[in-house]
């Protein structure tokens, strides 16, 4: 089940190569996306240049306090060698965990220069009330018919309600949701129907 998806947003940034002749330039976008409460930083960098036997590394991933930092690091061979037209995509992940409620910022540097940035929100997610479950408890010695109700809010009221022919509905007894919900009148020969209305205090 996918808990949040706290955002879905594209940055674009450079990185450049460390090297004697600074002719390799990567480009790319930052995806910032929640799944099951573990937010993720997914990279897609393409590169353009000349490959010559580079070295491509990622990370650490840096926080501190509601400020990440993820870092991209490129470095080419130097020296005059053949340096051949160059196009790769690179993709990777960064796992930023499970994080509060709140906003933050993620900082894509390259060889400590900040390339990209992207800034995101954590939203609060509400707890649905519980669902009321209907625990019919019967009939009473003197007939009354007796009803529980479980999981209740105690921040609404309860109705009990009677009907011989589901299109006329007769209000019983009120209650929020304690003890048990009573029709006070033994019940009459022939068929009876129970439901309880929810109100909103």
């Amino acid at each position: 089940m996918l808990l949040g998806l706290c955002a879905s947003m594209g940055c674009a940034g450079l990185l450049q190569a460390q090297t004697g002749e600074t002719n390799v330039t990567w480009q790319g976008t930052v995806n910032l996306v929640t799944i099951s409460n573990v937010t993720y930083a997914k990279y897609t960098w393409m590169l353009f240049g000349c490959d010559c036997e580079s070295v491509f590394s990622t990370g650490p991933l840096i926080q501190k306090g509601s400020n990440f930092q993820f870092n991209f690091d490129l470095q080419d061979e130097t020296g005059p060698v053949a340096c051949p037209q160059y196009i790769a995509r690179v993709t990777t992940t960064a796992v930023l965990g499970t994080l509060a409620p709140g906003d933050y910022t993620l900082t894509t540097t390259s060889w400590g220069t900040p390339v990209a940035t992207n800034t995101f929100t954590i939203p609060i997610i509400s707890t649905p009330p519980p669902t009321p479950v209907l625990c019919p408890i019967g009939f009473r010695t003197n007939g009354c018919f007796e009803i529980k109700m479980s999981n209740c809010d105690s921040n609404k009221s309860y109705v009990l309600q009677c009907s011989t022919n589901l299109v006329d509905w007769t209000m019983l007894s009120t209650n929020s949701g304690g003890p048990p919900l009573m029709d006070p009148s033994p019940v009459s020969p022939g068929p009876h129907f129970y439901r309880v209305q929810i109100l909103q205090n």
